[in-house]
């Protein structure tokens, strides 16, 4: 799927310029050179990130609410991030390392509101209208932002309402892939905490696990996976959703295999859809939030008919 992004697009690379990616011209690299080096591996590389980091997020929401519903996106932690990341363009912050705290600030908010909602009603329907209502909060106020902005600033907060991987680069990838990345090894090392978890808070209580504190740490970590994702792409919802049910169908629960082919089979899903964005109407593209969605939500109303009881785990 990488290779495929690198050299599938509107701008289609024939045998000759394949072989000669490194040559240059007497005013720099060659344009094909360009076309990969500068606009497509930073874009497939945040793909692969982005959806490595959503669909971990989703098993580590999922196992912390224990609702097989529960992602970042429906519980209101991308939009959280989202919320964040906004307000920080909207008061003149324009760098990345500002927007990504911000967004972090947005998303740690959201997940302890969609928790304490969770603490206190039993039900996991009530996570779930949660998520609607922090959505809907998010929504209100990033249109009471556009109505306030300048038309630059109006073009920026768009761009994070339509999830979209065509403004990716280089440095700012790579620095969100070293934090994600420690953020996966530190979730894998904590596989087991999570087995356990699965089990309810009294007996993991019982076999020695500090829920109170772990659920406040993987709270955290996941605020970490989500928000310099959203910083970077906007809001990409559902892939959080989809890819963790269809491995628990085929592997089951365990962590310990579920985490890294979550991270695999999320990784593969948004660069599809990348790709898709790019070919179906060349030579514009179409937001990947698109894709996600129109492919998620059919899946979300699938899992609601399947499991009309309220979707307990």
């Amino acid at each position: 799927m990488a290779i495929a992004s690198l050299f599938v697009g509107a701008a289609s690379l024939s045998d000759n310029q394949f072989f000669n990616l490194f040559s240059r011209t007497d005013s720099g690299p060659s344009q094909s050179a360009l076309i990969i080096f500068e606009l497509r591996l930073p874009r497939t590389l945040l793909a692969m990130i982005a959806g490595a980091a959503l669909a971990v997020g989703g098993v580590v929401m999922q196992t912390l609410f224990r609702n097989p519903l529960a992602e970042p996106g429906l519980v209101g932690v991308s939009a959280g991030a989202s919320m964040g990341a906004v307000l920080a363009l909207w008061l003149g912050f324009n760098s990345f390392a500002v927007t990504s705290l911000s967004a972090w600030f947005g998303a740690l908010a959201a997940s302890w509101l969609a928790w304490w909602v969770a603490k206190r009603n039993a039900m996991p329907s009530q996570l779930l209208l949660a998520g609607v209502a922090i959505n809907a909060l998010v929504i209100s106020l990033v249109s009471l932002l556009m109505s306030l902005s300048d038309d630059q600033t109006l073009r920026s907060i768009v761009f994070w309402s339509l999830g979209s991987l065509a403004r990716a680069q280089l440095e700012p990838v790579l620095a969100v892939g070293f934090l994600v990345l420690l953020v996966l090894v530190g979730l894998q090392r904590q596989s087991q905490s999570l087995n356990v978890l699965l089990l309810g808070s009294h007996q993991a209580r019982h076999v020695g696990l500090h829920v109170d504190r772990f659920r406040t740490q993987l709270i955290v970590m996941t605020a970490l996976l989500v928000a310099p994702v959203v910083a970077l792409t906007g809001v990409i919802s559902f892939v959080g959703l989809v890819v963790p049910n269809i491995l628990r169908l085929r592997m089951g629960t365990d962590h310990r295999g579920l985490l890294p082919a979550a991270a695999c089979l999320g990784a593969m899903a948004v660069l599809l859809a990348d790709l898709l964005c790019r070919v179906i109407v060349q030579p514009a593209e179409l937001p990947v939030g698109v894709i996600t969605s129109l492919v998620g939500a059919p899946f979300f109303i699938y899992m609601l008919w399947r499991r009309p009881d309220g979707l307990n785990a």
